[in-house]
């Protein structure tokens, strides 16, 4: 709870500060809410530890609670350009403030019914910032697409939420359980708002066409934070119901095996790169779909590895999508086609992030993967083949665009330099990738054993 009272006296402090200088104490704020979360870490395991009568952490929710904090104070830095554009750049510093605090509150509340509370709430600070800073008008339509998937998704679960309270009188998750045998459409509307907030094929095309209209901040923090919210709800859940592996899971880990190979296909066959990375968030969702339905120790932890790396690289590309769209003035591969190759450590930068992405040894998301294989190795050996051809056409998507990036023909006369890049752009990048070399070397934080 002292975490909480931090941020919001914190927030309060930086609100009576001069406008110049709020966007320093913003910045400020999340660093010291980062520092503050990382020495609040509980031990490994799923052992919760109480905090108050509404509160409590883990070392899952508190490894959430700090990608949020780093996340969020990234995406304020990336987005500095946004000053130019419409609307205030200091109203997006405080809805992504807000947005922070809506995310702590659902990884440290265990009431289940406030968690649904809050877990739709980060929606509307969501909308606002693709509504107010997207560039195209196609934002209000990937608006309506987010609200209603989100919302209509997540509607049988509040069902599920009411009667299940009703019946039992309580909404704690350590009260609520079910003694009794349910079907499989009961399971499918506990987690369905949780899917389509990762998101799950076949419930994903609402977040290709959010990513493609939100600015670079909001892309940051929708890919790094606000997918990884529909895990977490998925592991809660689990715990809660004491779920084991039934119907209604081989449909979500058969779905997920075909999902990442599809989304992986379609990476392969986009000309624009921001469509391209998000396509490649939803391949890289299917994981922990697959991790946590397996519904054992192994896949739980390779869940949340891939939840926890997952949100540093894909920040990290949604970033560099923005720097080299705005050095090409287009976001097109065949036009953006050897124009990094004039600016060497941007070369570098993609050339990290996506073979970090792409899983390459000893990345995060390579334990991750291998981890995943093992856990549903006693489903069968289609599991095998498809993902032996997922990891196949994810290569080729990935050494393709790094290709067209930095060994194509040049298109045009670009005349660029290092300095076209900000440093604020490069401290960025490299605070995203900082992070991931600690997950390398402390990814046994998340074993359950």
């Amino acid at each position: 709870m002292g975490l909480l009272i931090l941020m919001m006296s914190t927030s309060l402090i930086c609100i009576f500060l001069n406008k110049k200088d709020q966007y320093v104490g913003i910045m400020n704020l999340f660093a010291i809410w980062a520092v503050y979360s990382l020495s609040m870490w509980s031990g490994p395991g799923v052992s919760w530890t109480s905090l108050s009568s509404m509160a409590c952490v883990d070392v899952f929710s508190m490894s959430l609670i700090s990608l949020t904090f780093w996340v969020c104070g990234i995406s304020i830095m990336a987005s500095g350009g946004m000053s130019t554009l419409r609307g205030n750049y200091l109203s997006f510093c405080w809805l992504t403030v807000l947005l922070g605090l809506l995310l702590v509150g659902c990884f440290m509340i265990n009431s289940i019914i406030v968690f649904y509370i809050l877990f739709e709430s980060t929606l509307v600070p969501m909308v606002v910032i693709i509504a107010l800073w997207g560039q195209q008008p196609e934002r209000i339509s990937a608006v309506r697409y987010m609200s209603a998937y989100t919302v209509g998704g997540s509607f049988p679960l509040l069902a599920v939420l009411v009667v299940m309270e009703s019946k039992i009188g309580t909404s704690f998750f350590w009260f609520m359980s079910t003694k009794v045998q349910f079907e499989s459409w009961f399971w499918a509307m506990c987690f369905l708002g949780f899917l389509v907030k990762l998101p799950a094929y076949p419930v994903h095309t609402w977040l290709p066409k959010a990513h493609v209209q939100a600015p670079v901040g909001g892309s940051v923090v929708l890919a790094g934070i606000l997918l990884k919210l529909g895990g977490y709800g998925i592991f809660r859940l689990m715990m809660t119901f004491s779920y084991g592996l039934e119907g209604f899971g081989l449909l979500a880990v058969s779905l997920s095996v075909f999902g990442s190979l599809y989304a992986a296909m379609m990476c392969a066959c986009q000309s624009d790169v921001k469509k391209l990375v998000a396509y490649s968030s939803v391949s890289h969702m299917a994981f922990p779909i697959i991790g946590l339905f397996s519904c054992t120790e192994v896949g739980v932890s390779s869940a949340f590895i891939m939840l926890v790396s997952h949100g540093f690289i894909s920040s990290g590309l949604f970033v560099l999508c923005s720097i080299s769209s705005e050095l090409t003035a287009t976001r097109n591969l065949s036009l953006m086609s050897g124009v990094c190759r004039a600016v060497p450590v941007l070369s570098f930068l993609w050339l990290v992030f996506i073979m970090s992405n792409l899983g390459v040894p000893p990345c995060p998301s390579f334990i991750s993967e291998v981890l995943t294989v093992v856990a549903v190795s006693s489903m069968g050996p289609y599991v095998f083949v498809m993902l032996a051809i997922y990891l196949v056409v994810s290569g080729v998507y990935s050494f393709s665009l790094y290709c067209q990036l930095t060994h194509g023909g040049q298109v045009g006369d670009w005349r660029m330099s290092f300095d076209m890049i900000s440093l604020r752009d490069l401290m960025s990048l490299w605070l995203l990738f900082f992070p991931l070399v600690e997950v390398l070397f402390k990814w046994d934080l998340w074993s359950v054993f």
